[in-house]
């Protein structure tokens, strides 16, 4: 009886990590980090307001370029299919777990308008509000100071979360945090892996930091 239920602990831990790989280790598709690096690329193009709401927020991002008004819309449409897929989004950054951990009690109302994107953001619960209002923050931060901010990682509402201390006890230190280790792979959202060494400003790369080539 004592085999019987140790095996079944076995196959449930088995289980667990094949959800857990499945959820944070999924390779994010080409086409959506192109669209993200163009983001970051064009991010000087973009005006964007935020209103804080009794709900949530509202924001407006609109841009006089055709092709960063595509761009951010393409974007936004990308991670909503993501995001309603269960899959994580830049796993490494505390304010992103715990964003995509209460992305279910956030109603997010996308409207693509002439110039930009229209976001109505509201909060099911209070944590989810505030959760909500630090995420369009953090988008802010994006738009304002590009590659620069993408490479940080953002405090969340309520403390660390538990799955980035737990990835990060898995998976050691994320791809911006070996940003500039000689030799290192990083994978970024888990997936995309890239060489530190040749491509480190003055030894002969394009001066990038792994992040910025890799997502």
């Amino acid at each position: 009886m004592k085999s019987v239920t140790i095996l079944n602990l076995i196959g449930a831990l088995a289980a667990l990590v094949i959800i857990q790989s499945t959820t944070f280790g999924r390779g994010m598709p080409a086409e959506q980090r192109d669209t993200i690096h163009g983001l970051f690329d064009s991010h000087n193009k973009f005006h964007r307001e935020v209103s804080q709401t009794e709900d949530g927020y509202t924001s407006r991002t609109t841009s006089d370029d055709p092709e960063a008004v595509k761009l951010v819309q393409t974007h936004v449409k990308q991670m909503e299919g993501r995001l309603k897929e269960g899959l994580m989004v830049r796993s490494w950054d505390p304010a992103y777990v715990e964003f995509v951990n209460h992305y279910d009690d956030i109603d997010i109302q996308i409207t693509n308008i002439d110039n930009g994107i229209s976001i109505v953001a509201i909060g099911k619960t209070e944590e989810a509000k505030e959760v909500a209002r630090n995420h369009a923050g953090i988008i802010s931060k994006f738009i304002d100071h590009g590659w620069a901010e993408h490479d940080k990682t953002h405090a969340t509402v309520y403390g660390a979360s538990q799955t980035t201390q737990e990835m990060g006890e898995m998976g050691g230190p994320s791809c911006c945090q070996q940003d500039g280790q000689k030799g290192e792979t990083c994978n970024t959202e888990g997936d995309v892996g890239c060489m530190m060494g040749a491509k480190a400003e003055g030894k002969g790369g394009n001066g990038m930091s792994c992040c910025q080539q890799a997502g």
